[in-house]
């Protein structure tokens, strides 16, 4: 089943509001903007821009702006002033439990004296993170450190700095709406709308319709615009209005092994894109090429869902042309439409045709089923609309015919968003593992200064949590229910944090596996042999690399299935980072295939096994060079050769088999010429025992 996360990572480009001589006349529609996403009211008799507001109206005016109205009339949060009306009491009670706000006194708030535009700025910076008391700005200059965040202009400061019109206020809270939290790349609105769910689909949609910021960011999330005004365009126009917004994707194994191309389409000018998932799954780096013939790099990917097969991905520029999302429900059978993208890699194409059945189901999903050709190749490319909006991703076809299939562009609301943007290489490392972490459960940490766990994880869920410093260390328990063989995923959101770490230890408290971050990944990861089923402990912690490790978020994700004897399941691995000593050794199922790279002549890397019993254990590598060119040998628990693997002609391979005793082994690889350029070269390593 897909879910809507409660994370997406996206930067929108900040445009400015010129400020003029009137607040009503110049931000009305802003105030409308806000009134359609249930953050602003105003009163009984209108929006009342030009009126200074009061203290009181400005605590109700941010509670609303941070969605929390409904939470504080629930509990009605106490504090200790006299002077506040119950009207605003809820209000401002949670803006002083939350330290947002102070008053005036100890016992008095001010309710009914006239704000200043600083005072609100002050409560805004503060709901985004930033402390006055911690000296990122002070309260008198808070309109001055909004203008070094991008979200005023100096003249907006200046105007609003003589005034606490009601008006400016609107203009503050619509502004804020796409500053980013401190310390963060997530937006106000995407919080409110993500993680809080304060805003609805249905609200974001008809804020869109009237505000063209909010439709700029709507836009990420399928949300659809309505028909533009005149008439249909025809294919040329079309084509001229869409085209530079769609480009060929072209995707790599190992980093310089072409593997394919496919298509895809860009919904914000900077850099946010739509493909489908299969196009980029189980790829180790990605380009995508414009219609100018500039080749840009795909830096992560912000969300999936593999049911639907779509996948949102970063490229790394900006000011690129994008599509704007129409409404696929309001396809008509007959209807025309165009395809662009690029099939058989020939980019920039574009096809035409016909609605043939605008919901059509098959196995349980939905499509858009089209007469336009599309190849292979067009995966990923834009399906467009009669006014040259995007209403689908171009995903399959029959045979080659005119029977072809695209997802709705609106499936990407109920797309998994990843806490924080993923790599590539973070995508291939889990997708070989049959295992793209779209958790059953997101559970959220429960803070405790015990070093036990006091929270159990089930398979397939994920945790989220926060190391506050160095020395914060966090246990969870895992709940296995048999021998199994299982997988451990720790992403962050320091993409150089090398001293986070992990470990899992059995239910007798023996360490079974361990990980680390490497440089420049944002995610480790460890496979392992749980040998009993019961309570397993992971620990995280962080060692001392220098970096700044207040406040550093991390999702923990956990999976374990059934050994291949009993599951009967065959699956593939890609090594998915450095294991250059046995204790980060990556772990190597039975009837497991490693394909993994040698980078250089002076790269080891290193694999583990376990026996439960005495058996006879057969192993193998392989390269691409005719003859042995690796040196590979398998060691005990205690580090020392047991025997090297012998290359065999008949099958071109070197082979390791031995009776073995049960217990834990590791199987070291590296290179035995140094004249072969060992930059990137690709091998295989399999391993079973038998009884």
């Amino acid at each position: 089943m897909r879910k809507i996360s409660i994370f997406l990572i996206i930067v929108l480009l900040i445009q400015v509001v010129p400020a003029t001589a009137t607040a009503d006349s110049n931000y009305t529609p802003q105030a409308e903007a806000l009134k359609q996403l249930e953050l602003f009211r105003g009163t009984g008799t209108g929006f009342e821009l030009d009126r200074v507001a009061t203290r009181a109206e400005l605590a109700v005016m941010t509670v609303r702006l941070l969605g929390k109205e409904a939470q504080a009339l629930k509990i009605n949060p106490w504090h200790p002033f006299t002077d506040v009306p119950a009207w605003a009491s809820p209000h401002v009670g949670f803006l002083f439990q939350t330290g947002i706000t102070k008053g005036i006194t100890d016992t008095l708030y001010g309710s009914n004296q006239n704000a200043e535009s600083v005072h609100y700025a002050t409560f805004v910076l503060r709901a985004l993170g930033y402390s006055d008391d911690a000296g990122d700005f002070s309260w008198d200059k808070s309109l001055d450190k909004m203008v070094s965040l991008g979200i005023l202009t100096s003249g907006q400061a200046s105007t609003f700095s003589t005034r606490g019109l009601r008006g400016y206020v609107v203009a503050i809270s619509h502004m804020s709406l796409f500053a980013n939290l401190k310390g963060s790349d997530k937006t106000l609105l995407e919080k409110l709308y993500i993680q809080d769910q304060a805003v609805s689909y249905d609200q974001l949609k008809a804020a869109s319709a009237i505000d063209s910021r909010i439709s700029m960011f709507s836009n990420v999330f399928g949300v659809p615009k309505p028909y533009p005004a005149g008439n249909v365009l025809n294919a040329e126009e079309v084509f001229a209005k869409a085209s530079s917004a769609v480009f060929k994707i072209e995707v790599k194994v190992f980093e310089d092994t072409d593997y394919g191309s496919g298509s895809g389409f860009f919904i914000t000018s900077d850099g946010i894109a739509v493909t489908n998932y299969h196009v980029i799954t189980e790829m180790s780096s990605a380009n995508i090429i414009t219609t100018d013939g500039r080749t840009y790099p795909v830096e992560g990917v912000l969300a999936i869902d593999y049911i639907a097969d779509l996948a949102i991905i970063k490229v790394k520029g900006s000011n690129f042309p994008y599509l704007e999302v129409g409404d696929p429900a309001a396809l008509r059978v007959a209807q025309r439409i165009y395809c662009i993208g690029s099939p058989y890699g020939l980019d920039n194409t574009i096809s035409d045709g016909l609605v043939s059945n605008p919901d059509r189901v098959i196995d349980g999903y939905r499509y858009i089923q089209i007469s336009a050709p599309i190849a292979p190749g067009s995966s990923g490319g834009a399906l467009l609309n009669e006014y040259g909006q995007v209403v689908g991703v171009t995903t399959a076809g029959y045979d080659q015919g005119s029977v072809n299939l695209a997802v709705y562009i609106t499936d990407l609301a109920d797309m998994y968003r990843f806490p924080n943007k993923r790599t590539v290489k973070y995508l291939e490392a889990h997708s070989h593992f049959c295992a793209i972490p779209v958790p059953d459960t997101i559970y959220t940490r429960i803070e405790s200064s015990s070093n036990k766990p006091v929270q159990t994880m089930e398979d397939y869920t994920s945790m989220y949590g926060t190391i506050k410093s160095a020395s914060d260390v966090h246990y969870y328990a895992l709940d296995v229910k048999s021998a199994a063989e299982m997988l451990i995923s720790l992403t962050s959101n320091v993409s150089n944090s090398v001293g986070l770490k992990f470990e899992v230890s059995d239910p007798s408290g023996k360490v079974i596996l361990k990980s680390r971050h490497y440089s420049g990944d944002i995610f480790s990861l460890a496979t392992g042999y749980g040998p009993a089923e019961g309570l397993y402990t992971v620990r995280i912690y962080v060692d001392s690399k220098g970096e700044d490790w207040t406040n550093v978020d991390y999702e923990l994700f956990w999976m374990y299935h059934e050994p291949y004897e009993v599951s009967g399941d065959y699956w593939q691995f890609t090594e998915f980072e450095p294991n250059d000593t046995p204790e980060y050794a990556n772990y190597i199922p039975d009837f497991f295939d490693y394909v993994a790279t040698i980078s250089s002549k002076n790269d080891i890397d290193y694999y583990t096994f376990t026996l439960t019993a005495r058996y006879q254990y057969v192993a193998f590598t392989m390269t691409d060079y005719e003859g042995s060119v690796l040196n590979a040998e398998v060691l005990d628990s205690n580090y020392k050769s047991v025997g090297k693997f012998v290359y065999d002609i008949e099958y071109g391979t070197d082979i390791f088999s031995a009776q073995l005793q049960a217990g834990t082994y590791y199987i070291k690889i590296s290179a035995k010429s140094t004249s072969i350029d060992w930059d990137g070269d690709i091998y295989w390593l399999s391993g079973w025992y038998q009884s």
